[in-house]
């Protein structure tokens, strides 16, 4: 019994080897030559002959075809539709890469049964006799892209395509949020002109949410001068504490420039107060059908907005729960908390949803 579970292993382990050997190959085979498919792929993929005969479709292409291979192999090409698929930009785009070695063409339509508009990239490549049409439908990417393009950076959207990852549904996980606000600007601004208000808030957002993207965080939401964003998702990252802190840092010091460019045209100044928490939070795509947002909720992104509002202008204020998940790292490497800071016990705050008051921690910038 001992020898056959045995053997049944090495069978087993030689199957996953060449299972991997096999993907190995097909991802780095070129587009263009023989058939490279694997059963179950959901790519379309259609060969034909320098005729534009068709030679091979897979599976997925029998499927979205609604017809066998036997149906369509020895058809031209103009004679394949589809949803989505025309005939005569199908062929144009063969004809092209057979000129230029490989053509690209994006294309949308709504599917006829389920009626949601579907993206597809089209790529037709040529070599020695043959030319490949590969189709991929980029529709979760075109929703992905859509919904946090204006929120993220280009890398983090990479990021999340890469993980494969389903970023909008409501999920439970320990993150990192951060809130900040212009201290008395709501007062200062009712003896200013509508168009010197909106002047500096569009100043003072737009540098904000520069520094967060630029440091691959995620624009939660903008309510009047407050700017909400959230560290660890959709990309997740274990250091989102230590993130948030360095991202505030920056904050206030491009923020300190700004001031300075106000001053000198005149206008008032107001100094910028950052609240930051860690803790579990549900985070999703979370609205109703007519609005949407993708966004935290719960009783930690409550304690990090009382945060802010007690921080002064100038300051950061984090919670001993954010400072202890940076000390994880602080003890390893103390530059990992970029710049000059020093940390310094602050006042207790209560907050809703948490029943003892909360110790607090002072990022102080030393000059």
């Amino acid at each position: 019994m001992d020898e056959q579970y045995r053997r049944l292993a090495e069978e087993n382990a030689a199957l996953k080897a060449r299972v991997a050997e096999l993907e190995g190959r097909l991802s780095a085979a070129p587009k263009a030559g023989g058939p490279k498919t694997i059963l179950g792929l959901s790519d379309l993929v259609i060969q034909m002959d320098e005729n534009l005969v068709v030679s091979y479709i897979n599976s997925a292409t029998e499927e979205h075809l609604q017809r066998s291979r036997k149906e369509v192999v020895g058809k031209g090409l103009q004679e394949i539709r589809g949803p989505g698929l025309d005939p005569e930009m199908l062929v144009e785009l063969s004809k092209k890469a057979v000129a230029t070695g490989r053509a690209e063409e994006e294309t949308q339509y709504k599917h006829p049964r389920s009626g949601k508009a579907h993206f597809l990239k089209i790529t037709a490549s040529a070599s020695a006799g043959s030319v490949q049409i590969l189709i991929e439908d980029q529709s979760r990417l075109k929703v992905i892209e859509k919904s946090f393009k204006r929120y993220v950076s280009p890398k983090v959207i990479e990021k999340i395509i890469e993980l494969n990852a389903d970023p909008f549904t409501a999920q439970k996980y320990v993150l990192t949020v951060l809130f900040a606000d212009l201290r008395g600007f709501t007062s200062m601004s009712s003896g200013l002109k509508p168009e010197e208000v909106k002047d500096i808030i569009d100043e003072y957002l737009s540098e904000m949410i520069r520094v967060i993207i630029h440091n691959d965080a995620t624009v939660d939401k903008i309510v009047g001068d407050e700017v909400m964003a959230l560290f660890g998702a959709p990309v997740p990252y274990e250091d989102h504490a230590v993130r948030a802190v360095n991202c505030a840092l920056k904050m206030q010091t491009a923020h300190k420039v700004l001031m300075e460019s106000w001053k000198s045209r005149g206008k008032p100044a107001p100094a910028v107060g950052i609240g930051i928490n860690t803790g579990e939070m549900v985070v999703g795509n979370i609205g109703s059908e007519q609005l949407m947002n993708y966004t935290v909720l719960g009783h930690h992104v409550n304690l990090a907005a009382r945060l802010c509002s007690a921080a002064p202008g100038g300051d950061i204020i984090m919670s001993m729960f954010t400072f202890n998940e940076c000390k994880k790292y602080l003890q390893s490497n103390p530059n990992v908390i970029e710049g000059h800071v020093k940390f310094r016990r602050g006042e207790t705050v209560k907050a809703k949803g948490i029943p003892e008051p909360v110790e607090t921690v002072s990022v102080l910038i030393v000059d």
